[in-house]
């Protein structure tokens, strides 16, 4: 079993283990991205490819379409496993597994199996993690969006199959490229065909009713960024949301449950500079991204520790739902 200890100094010593590591890592890639990734010219890449393979590593070439720089499988760095891509996210959710299940892996599996296998120092690392990390994306009271659809869609994700969804009584091929976990619901971000366009687009998962996985491979777009083109789908979303500014006066006591009011909450602790009247209440304007009447639902869930004094059919509405509820309990239904 073949280790590397490269005997130059310096900057190309550091760089000549990251070009294994990367190679041991993705199986192979080409001069270009291996150049890109490391800052340097593809001229110094296949300098160091071949001050590599007369050190002894079993490092080569290929040509034509699909080629590229690649390492023997059979040859690892020491301390890093080789691991094909099943086995690669079945560690990842032995370390984090709370979502395992619902992607379709068996992450209990991995930890019996995958962890031993490792060396010593890279087992004791993930289980490191995994015993001071764990990660339970749903709310306390909050049932989690259901999504029968997810492990299905998760295995066209992970081997870029297209996928047919038949999502909220439409049928839609898409290209999928990723899937995002957002507090307990899960969205798909895909690409969908129109004309000559392959647009993203946004699915929740919840709303998926079927799902045909495609014998049908598809190259992801060069350079695509899972994370960017969150960030700006969720910009685009904020930024269409209506904005309602309501003015309150708060009690001291209730100031603990502004956080029940979601996006409507302030910064809490309240900052020191607040302005309060002579009983210590304080006077906040809170910005939400709903319809007056939810925010109105929102802001009775503080009772009578909550006055809102501005916009007036606001508090006109709340003034209604407090006489309703004395009236319920006055006439002692």
């Amino acid at each position: 079993m073949s280790e590397f200890s490269p005997k130059v100094s310096g900057v190309r010593a550091s760089r000549l283990l990251d070009l294994l590591v990367r190679l041991q890592l993705r199986g192979g890639t080409s001069a270009t991205e291996l150049a890109a990734a490391l800052e340097v010219s593809v001229r110094t890449v296949y300098r160091d490819v071949e001050a590599l393979s007369a050190a002894g590593v079993p490092i080569y070439t290929e040509v034509g379409r699909g080629g590229g720089i690649r390492i023997d499988p059979a040859y690892r760095i020491a301390g890093l496993p080789r691991l094909d891509a099943d086995e690669a996210r079945g560690v990842l959710f032995a370390i984090v597994p709370t979502i395992a299940d619902q992607l379709g892996f068996d992450a209990a599996a991995a930890d019996r199996t995958l962890l031993p296998a490792m060396e010593r120092t890279t087992e004791t690392a993930a289980r490191v993690v995994r015993d001071r990390l764990l990660v339970e994306p749903t709310h306390w009271f909050v049932p989690p969006d259901e999504a029968p659809a997810l492990a299905d869609i998760a295995k066209a994700v992970w081997e870029s199959r297209e996928v047919r969804l038949t999502y909220r009584g439409t049928e839609v091929v898409v290209r999928p490229l990723g899937l995002i976990l957002k507090g307990s619901t899960w969205y798909l971000l895909g690409q969908v065909w129109r004309g000559a366009e392959k647009p993203y687009r946004l699915f929740r998962l919840s709303r998926v009713e079927e799902v045909e996985l495609r014998e049908i491979p598809f190259e992801r777009p060069s350079g695509f960024d899972l994370a960017a083109a969150w960030a700006e789908h969720r910009r685009t979303f904020l930024a269409s949301l209506p904005e309602y500014f309501v003015t309150v006066r708060v009690a001291p006591a209730a100031e603990p449950l502004l956080a029940l009011l979601d996006e409507g909450s302030p910064e809490l602790p309240l900052p020191a500079d607040v302005e309060r009247d002579e009983h210590g209440w304080a006077r906040l304007r809170l910005r939400f991204e709903r319809s007056p009447d939810d925010t109105a639902r929102h802001l009775l869930r503080l009772g009578a520790d909550i006055e809102v004094l501005d916009p007036p059919e606001l508090r006109n509405r709340m003034a209604r739902a407090a006489a309703g509820l004395a009236a319920l309990y006055r006439d002692g239904r």
